[in-house]
């Protein structure tokens, strides 16, 4: 089956969004998202496809998961995440789960590590990162910012 991985950007406080928004906006991440994620797989439920406008971001496979969207257009569309794991479990690309909260849930026992930044704020938000911390520890430090951490997490 696929090791899937997780990409989350994390606020002190859990949380991850507000409605369909990421509440701050710290450039550095979103480029660390971007080196991360360009050239392989990325998985989202139908949230996280409606906060991009319909638009998928580029130089990756786009992936929803969603038992409502039956065809867009730039990704392709899954019923299941266990769909999407036998689509992709022999494919040699990173797959990684980008949000939201519900898939971020139902992928974390199917996944191999997370890349969390680590926000250094606590932002009102009504959407928020699920409990990982009994299933993975942190191995390393990817980045230092004035803003946020990049921890490596694996699973225990």
């Amino acid at each position: 089956m696929t090791k899937f991985k997780a990409i989350a950007a994390v606020a002190e406080n859990g949380v991850i969004g507000r409605g369909l928004e990421i509440p701050w906006h710290i450039s550095e991440d979103f480029r660390h998202f971007k080196r991360t994620t360009t050239g392989g797989v990325i998985v989202m439920g139908r949230h996280t496809w409606e906060s991009f406008k319909g638009r998928p971001l580029p130089n990756r496979e786009n992936v929803i998961v969603s038992s409502r969207i039956k065809e867009v257009g730039g990704a392709k569309v899954f019923g299941s995440l266990e769909a999407v794991a036998k689509t992709y479990e022999n494919d040699e690309r990173d797959v990684w789960i980008i949000g939201g909260a519900k898939l971020y849930g139902a992928a974390l026992p199917m996944c191999s590590e997370l890349i969390l930044s680590r926000v250094k704020m606590r932002p009102d938000g009504d959407v928020f990162f699920p409990p990982f911390e009994k299933m993975f520890e942190p191995r390393e430090t990817l980045l230092k910012g004035e803003l946020f951490d990049v921890v490596r997490y694996v699973r225990i």
